[in-house]
């Protein structure tokens, strides 16, 4: 067993993982799997998340936190998330009128082929982009901020929602979230969960909604938190209180059967 930081890797060194990664990406074994958010308000689903989900054909389902941290160390980070942006594009319902968020790295915002790959979809009308939510993941700070800054601003003015998510961790501020075109922000678990910053996050809703910038609450497992993030007035909610991730078909049933219940 090795271990690299906080990962454990079993059986193999991070090269034995990377090449069991790429063979996954290649074979479609890293699927899309998605998560609803709901409007805090009245609890109707306004959006999905797409999260990446691999399950390797002899040790079974592998962690998120794992093999993205494993994209991320040897360079196969932008082809992970082009076989996300692929699956949502394909399983893309014409005419769905709620939001589709997909995730960026900091560091990805700078490679040109990440927007021809949403041009790309834009112009085929495998994806509607006034219902694409870019989430912008700050693991890594922005090395050149003018790199990304126009094509950002290109994307939001196609109609794309620029989302800033972990707020409250790492790099994120409001300077930030407004230098990338944000719209919305993602506050981070820890905020959410703690019920010693129940103040702390009311104010984040409150200044956010002051700049006309939308918030979601990540994280929600229990009522509690939810019903604080709507006390603070917070706009939409998502977590395991609300729905694991599903695959695609699992999810147009799960939401049939929340739509009918409503």
């Amino acid at each position: 067993m090795g271990t690299i930081g906080k990962m454990t890797l079993v059986d193999g060194t991070l090269e034995d993982f990377a090449r069991d990664l790429e063979i996954a990406l290649a074979q479609r074994q890293v699927l899309a799997a998605y998560q609803p958010q709901v409007a805090v308000a009245d609890g109707a689903v306004v959006g999905v998340e797409a999260l990446a989900r691999w399950t390797h054909p002899a040790r079974g389902p592998i962690a998120p936190d794992v093999f993205v941290d494993v994209a991320q160390k040897t360079g196969l980070l932008p082809l992970l998330t082009a076989r996300i942006i692929s699956d949502v594009t394909s399983e893309y319902v014409p005419g769905c009128v709620i939001d589709v968020a997909v995730n960026v790295s900091a560091t990805q915002l700078e490679d040109p082929s990440l927007y021809d790959m949403f041009d790309g979809a834009f112009a085929t009308g495998r994806c509607n982009p006034n219902t694409l939510v870019v989430e912008v993941t700050e693991s890594h700070s922005i090395e050149h901020p003018e790199r990304v800054a126009a094509p950002l601003e290109a994307l939001a003015a196609r109609g794309v929602t620029i989302s800033v998510d972990d707020f409250g961790t790492g790099h994120s501020s409001f300077a930030r979230v407004e230098s990338l075109h944000a719209r919305e922000l993602k506050l981070d678990r820890s905020l959410v969960q703690d019920d010693s910053r129940v103040r702390e996050v009311a104010q984040i809703i409150t200044e956010a909604h002051h700049r006309g910038i939308r918030v979601v609450g990540e994280g929600v497992e229990e009522q509690l938190q939810f019903d604080r993030l709507a006390e603070a007035e917070c706009d939409r909610a998502q977590g395991y209180w609300i729905s694991k991730p599903q695959p695609a078909n699992a999810l147009r049933s799960w939401y049939r059967a929340r739509t009918k219940r409503a």
